[in-house]
């Protein structure tokens, strides 16, 4: 069963993160929705992936995100998890010259 709530939009604490506890690697995402807060306990590789994803990706600029917004997440996406030969590769294909 999926659930869906609605941050808060607010600063500071609508969304937030951070270590879970002091005995253990794993973090905390942290959502407040209305009178409500939603914890989600995420292990250490897990969060580290979501950190890589997320630091790549541009935010959303349209409220209707048209095909060339979707291909360009994609295209972030994949260059976060590319070796060096494949990202030169991609930004030859691009008409971008590697330095």
């Amino acid at each position: 069963m999926t659930e869906r709530f609605i941050a808060e939009d607010r600063l500071p604490g609508g969304v937030s993160y951070g270590p879970a506890g002091a005995n253990t690697s794993a973090w905390l995402l942290s959502i407040s929705c209305d009178d409500e807060r939603l914890e989600v306990e995420i292990p250490e590789k897990a969060m580290y992936e979501l950190w890589v994803e997320v630091r790549g990706v541009p935010s959303p600029q349209s409220e209707f995100p048209d095909q060339n917004d979707r291909l360009v997440r994609q295209l972030v996406h994949a260059a976060n998890g590319a070796d060096e030969e494949t990202l030169r590769d991609a930004l030859e294909a691009l008409g971008v010259r590697s330095p």
